[in-house]
């Protein structure tokens, strides 16, 4: 397994035993530490390529639930893991979508079980879709792979999110009954539906994508914002 790694632990020698466990379970890729959450978050918001963050609960000023919960509202969806002393943070862990939880201090095995488990999931990573059909062919479109959809000169433009994108002559309200099964799809304006996994922040009533995509949402959409932080928290 191969991706980048943040570690938030206020104790600095707890943070590098917990790297030295993770790098002998065989992870390769880069671990960044952090000893505060005002630090962790400003690295997440920079737009750092994070794939799973390691969190202790219990740290001075920002707490890692409340550090998880300002990951998740602007934006985050990878992988959060948390460190704690007991088991008496499962609910909130849940709120936040986190994917486990180790106790301190971090035992190598417990790490090592963790980091397979991390593996397991990126193998079965989510591999929902669509089957569109353009004019020449028809070709099926992960839901992780589009960014949003709009509607130009009465046509669906699937923009992905490597950049590429595919057109398909069909309606809006056709390609809204399609999605209505997938939680992670929202229209916020009569011309655009978004993935709201894909959204790095929003501001200034505008859906900001990753890619740096402007999104406009309409006051007709008014609900828009509050579904999108009910998604991040995982309440729908």
């Amino acid at each position: 397994m191969n991706m980048n790694i943040l570690i938030c632990d206020d104790i600095y020698d707890e943070a590098l035993e917990l790297e030295d466990a993770i790098k002998a379970s065989g992870f390769e890729g880069n671990i960044i530490c952090f000893d505060n959450g005002k630090d962790a978050l400003a690295c997440i918001l920079s737009g750092a390529k994070i794939g799973v963050c390691f969190l202790d609960i219990l740290m001075p000023g920002m707490d890692g639930i409340s550090l998880a919960e300002q990951m998740r509202r602007k934006g985050y969806w990878g992988y959060i893991i948390f460190l704690t002393a007991s088991n008496d943070f499962a609910a909130q862990s849940y709120a936040v979508k986190a994917f486990s939880y180790l106790l301190k201090p971090p035992d190598s095995k417990e790490v090592a079980k963790v980091m397979r488990e991390l593996e397991n999931s990126l193998r079965a990573a989510d591999n929902a879709g669509i089957l569109v059909r353009t004019k020449l062919v028809s070709k099926f479109i992960f839901f992780r792979d589009i960014s949003y959809i709009e509607v130009i000169n009465h046509n669906i433009h699937y923009r992905l999110t490597n950049g590429d994108e595919i057109i398909e002559n069909i309606s809006i309200s056709e390609i809204i009954s399609r999605l209505r099964n997938e939680s992670r799809f929202a229209q916020c304006h009569r011309s655009f539906v978004v993935n709201m996994g894909d959204i790095y922040q929003i501001q200034d009533n505008k859906a900001i994508m990753n890619n740096g995509k402007k999104i406009p949402i309409s006051r007709y959409y008014a609900d828009f914002t509050n579904r999108y932080i009910e998604y991040l928290l995982g309440e729908k």
